[in-house]
């Protein structure tokens, strides 16, 4: 057997600590690194919303995306309360008509800019069709005016349907929550886009229990609702809004990891966004990096240190803003 010289052994360790510092850099699909993306909408917003549904999300630590009709609102306050937990308030229209001749500029135009005067911090970025009927025109209007998704009742039937690049973000498809759904049959949905690793949007309407008399649609009563949330929680999958899961994805995209410069101790890359996919809405995109000893990488964004998450001794993961400076990934040298 061939005995290693003792005498190359420092002078082996000074070529080595000569090398680059090159880290494996990957943008993943999903906000933390979760195999799958859920998005729960609320059409209407009926009783049931504000007194059940908002309460059960924030015991939970849930968002979800509420799709508003703006003349049957007669409280915004309730409103407010549920944006400054995170919830998404979006355009379910002015009347809720039949889309055919309907005044886009009433209609849509019209509820986006009283959703946004009542509730000013938050901008409408997602609109609801009613009925569920999209049409080429209504779809044109909402790419012109800016929409980041919209979303239809087209059942998801195969693997592509649930994939987020297999969708069609003007006319997204919805899985609709009965009062007759199981929860076996939710928890399939569940199981299937975590198969995949795409998006999932369930979709509700009223949400009911003794006190709280909501029946205007598809009721489900408060008791099957906690359990298709709990449910939805033992999946571990990214739970966030409409806009914000469409918005990620959107950006994740158009989005690639440019290099800098690296040298012994540090790795400097950019996340560069080749088109502008959210009109200037940037999202903060998931970086996860494969580095021996994780424990000792230090994480900068513009001088600024970014939170950071070790997943085990040789992955860490990061949220950083494309098109927003050079991220610096630094080494704590190894002191003997």
């Amino acid at each position: 057997m061939m005995r290693f010289p003792l005498w190359l052994l420092p002078l082996t360790m000074v070529l080595s600590g000569c090398h680059s510092f090159e880290p494996k850099v990957e943008i993943v699909p999903w906000k933390g690194d979760k195999k799958a993306a859920v998005a729960l909408t609320f059409d209407d917003w009926t009783p049931g919303h504000p007194a059940i549904v908002v309460p059960e999300l924030q015991k939970r630590g849930m968002v979800a995306t509420f799709n508003i009709i703006t003349t049957t609102v007669k409280d915004w306050e309730p409103l407010r309360h549920a944006a400054s937990l995170g919830n998404e308030m979006a355009n379910h229209t002015a009347t809720h008509p039949h889309p055919h001749g309907i005044s886009f500029i009433e209609e849509i135009s019209g509820a986006k800019e009283k959703i946004e005067a009542e509730i000013p911090t938050q901008k409408v970025l997602t609109f609801a069709y009613p009925y569920g009927e999209a049409t080429d025109s209504m779809k044109a209007y909402l790419n012109e005016k800016g929409y980041v998704a919209a979303r239809g009742t087209s059942t998801p039937m195969t693997d592509p349907d649930f994939t987020a690049d297999g969708q069609d973000y003007l006319d997204t498809k919805s899985y609709s929550v009965m009062s007759e759904t199981t929860l076996s049959d939710y928890a399939e949905q569940l199981a299937h886009v975590k198969r995949v690793g795409g998006m999932l949007t369930f979709l509700y309407h009223s949400v009911f229990n003794d006190s709280i008399r909501d029946f205007s649609y598809a009721w489900v009563v408060d008791s099957i609702f906690q359990q298709q949330l709990d449910t939805l929680n033992s999946f571990d999958l990214w739970v966030g809004t409409f806009a914000d899961i469409v918005g990620y994805h959107q950006q994740y995209t158009h989005t690639k990891i440019e290099k800098i410069e690296s040298s012994k101790n540090s790795f400097v890359f950019r996340l560069k966004e080749s088109q502008d996919s959210l009109q200037n809405r940037s999202c903060p995109l998931t970086v996860t990096v494969n580095v021996d000893d994780a424990e000792n990488i230090i994480v900068e964004q513009n001088g600024v240190t970014l939170p950071v998450k070790v997943v085990n001794p040789q992955q860490i993961l990061f949220d950083a803003h494309p098109n927003k400076g050079n991220i610096t990934l630094t080494k704590i040298p190894f002191k003997f």
